[in-house]
């Protein structure tokens, strides 16, 4: 095993964010909740909000709930979990654990059966040495059953206290919509599945899910193909974004695309997302525990505002520290090898999803070892040939197409340009080995 460092940057001072607002067992917390008394297949029956104080029993893991929910017949031994409060077992929690994930599974069929969309995006999580800091290995996040359970819950709060704030207040609520598609890209997308001979309906987020779903087959790069489709369609895609409710007057702009419901917003990380406090402080008022902030609609639209440049900056910063992390890895332990699905065909490059890292390279034609190299467009569909130079003289140019979901061969080689590196195609026929022999690790759990 490798030694894991992590460290946590908290938006709010540690005694706030680790000690007075989080939620650890066995000790009185104060929280706002929302209580549902559900059926079984997860129909609402009646909904409550309110303050209250919560005396968890146990601060599970991820993992934690993974292992009960893996094994629901057979009791996790109590050494392999936290501490448990006295008046509660570990057969108890296991059971509460079976329950929630019993309803989630309802409330998830549910929700895409009422036409949401869910473009899952491959996430790297590495392991770093504990004294240097420096990535050791890495592996693909898998969002597991557990993840599932605790998101479904997420989002009924979240959805329950967008529509509570906007019926009291309903032209100061902080909502987050999702805006459709950009029409033109979409278009675009539209086109070029009809000339991959894809069918593919765009017609609703609703409609867009089920085709990825339906779409591909059930061989074991269907799911590569699913992928490449996938990053296609975000791309036309728009960020979700934080607004005042009194600043739109069109409630079809409201909405939330992807989640297909007519409001949303943020509710349960105030120690996270400052949109999550403001929204806490106009639930008080609602429910009659505070005066209502005394702030216009556009004042609360520069909250907003702000909110929205903060969390794009979040992202990118993450995107590039991902980046950044990943080409210290190349460096440190490369060249790495993989299988890789082809992305999209230009007259000198193609572009590909290293499938092993979930990485997008482009791979240029002037730095392979060609003969020569041939683009056209057969059916409409684009075509790079590639004519390989022999590596023996007496041998004959090894020729190779390269499509649209064309499975290659790609090692990835640092360059001599600080933490940068590049992808290089692998000439058909070479042996392949599996690179970088990754180790087994275990996901950070979130507070």
């Amino acid at each position: 095993m490798c030694n894991v460092t992590l460290q946590v940057v908290p938006m709010l001072p540690r005694l706030l964010c680790e000690e007075l607002c989080s939620l650890n067992p066995m000790t009185d917390k104060l929280t706002f909740s929302v209580i549902w008394t559900l059926t079984p297949e997860g129909k609402i029956l009646a909904e409550w909000f309110g303050r209250t104080i919560i005396h968890s029993c146990a601060k599970l893991s991820y993992e934690h709930a993974q292992s009960m929910i893996d094994s629901p017949t057979e009791t996790v031994p109590e050494e392999e979990l936290p501490a448990i409060s006295p008046e509660h077992s570990s057969k108890e929690v296991h059971q509460a654990v079976l329950n929630l994930h019993r309803i989630a599974k309802q409330l998830r069929r549910q929700r895409f059966v009422d036409g949401a969309l869910r473009l899952d995006q491959v996430k790297l999580a590495f392991t770093l040495d504990h004294e240097t800091g420096l990535p050791q290995g890495c592996h693909v996040y898998e969002y597991r059953d557990s993840n599932k359970l605790v998101e479904e819950f997420m989002l009924l709060a979240n959805m329950a206290v967008a529509h509570k704030i906007h019926r009291a207040f309903p032209t100061r609520a902080l909502l987050r919509r999702h805006p459709p598609p950009q029409v033109k890209m979409l278009e675009d997308l539209e086109e070029f599945c009809d000339q991959m001979g894809l069918s593919m309906d765009f017609s609703s987020a609703g409609a867009l899910n089920k085709s990825l779903t339906e779409t591909f087959g059930d061989d074991k790069y269907s799911l590569a193909r699913k992928e490449v489709l996938t990053n296609m369609c975000s791309r036309p895609m728009q960020m979700a974004v934080y607004f005042c409710s009194g600043v739109l007057r069109d409630l079809v702009q409201f909405r939330h695309y992807a989640l297909n419901v007519p409001l949303y917003t943020h509710f349960t990380s105030p120690i996270r997302r400052f949109a999550d406090v403001l929204v806490h402080r106009l639930l008080a008022a609602a429910l009659g525990y505070q005066e209502l902030p005394d702030v216009e609609p556009e004042a609360l639209q520069k909250q907003a505002d702000h909110c929205n440049s903060r969390r794009v900056a979040s992202k990118r910063v993450q995107e590039l520290s991902t980046n950044l992390f990943f080409a210290v890895l190349v460096k440190e332990s490369g060249p790495l090898e993989s299988e890789a699905m082809v992305m999209g065909v230009l007259n000198q490059a193609f572009d590909v999803l290293v499938l092993r890292y979930g990485v997008q390279k482009r791979i240029y034609c002037n730095a392979l070892a060609l003969r020569s190299h041939h683009f056209q467009k057969v059916g409409k569909k684009p075509e790079l040939t590639l004519i390989w130079e022999p590596e023996d003289s007496e041998q004959e140019p090894t020729r190779q197409v390269i499509t649209i979901f064309s499975l290659v061969e790609v090692v990835l080689r640092a360059e001599a340009v600080a933490l940068k590196y590049s992808a290089i195609l692998k000439r058909p026929g070479t042996e392949t080995s599996l690179g970088l022999e990754q180790e087994e690790s275990e996901d950070e759990p979130e507070d």
